[in-house]
């Protein structure tokens, strides 16, 4: 499993495999996923099939102290380079979040993540559809690191989006990822995963293509002190 061989998805795709035995990611953040399918001759134990298999920790939805809304907490440790949840929403064009955008800038609230990784055609929408990640927050000094996962679906205009631990994460500890997160843009892939991202809880944001700046209060050592 540490070359691509048999036609499986890695090596289908020219790309490494993604995951070591125990189910960590161990490629660097900017590089796709590719996750056995439908079409693969192994079971579901296989090691390669770890998205796929949804959220396997215990977290909560609770109330900020500090005015940012709703968070997420893990109830259980979490281990570094770990498979922590999908985010998931409805996905729709570019030219249909533009709009969206507008209407949820006036409402104060708005969940658009735009699929940008080779072009920005279709944008994840979790404000009526989704699961517990359109309630993480922001950090300038997250816990979660997004990858591109492609599974059943190798259109590279479609990723599933993938929030995988940067570091262990204790139980009770509140969940981040950085909305306006660039990986290294000396590498011409990873340029392709600026989220573009802008959600709001409790007031927090605007549409990410028409906002002014947003306060952070995410209270790092390292702020930015701004969102956008």
């Amino acid at each position: 499993l540490a070359e691509a061989a048999g036609g499986c998805c890695p090596g289908a795709s020219r790309n490494k495999f993604a995951y070591n035995e125990a189910g960590q990611v161990r490629i660097r953040a900017g590089l796709p996923i590719y996750e056995c399918n439908s079409r693969c001759r192994c079971g579901t134990d296989c090691p390669n099939r770890v998205v796929q298999k949804g959220i396997r920790y215990d977290l909560c939805i609770f109330r900020t102290g500090n005015g940012r809304g709703w968070g997420v907490r893990t109830l259980e440790r979490i281990r570094k380079n770990s498979f922590v949840m999908e985010y998931v929403g409805e996905i729709i064009t570019s030219e249909e979040a533009e709009r969206r955008g507008q209407v949820y800038d006036r409402q104060g609230a708005t969940y658009l993540f735009d699929l940008d990784y080779v072009e920005d055609v279709y944008t994840v929408d979790a404000a009526h559809y989704g699961n517990i990640s359109h309630f993480v927050n922001h950090s300038c000094d997250p816990n979660l690191q997004v990858y591109n996962v492609f599974i059943e679906n190798l259109d590279e205009r479609l990723p599933r989006i993938a929030l995988f631990a940067t570091r262990p994460i204790r139980a009770g500890e509140e969940l981040t990822f950085d909305y306006n997160m660039h990986v290294d843009p000396v590498d011409a892939e990873s340029t392709r995963m600026d989220s573009n991202f802008g959600l709001a809880a409790g007031g927090l944001g605007g549409a990410p293509r028409a906002r002014g700046r947003i306060e952070c209060k995410c209270g790092a050592a390292a702020c930015r002190k701004y969102l956008f």
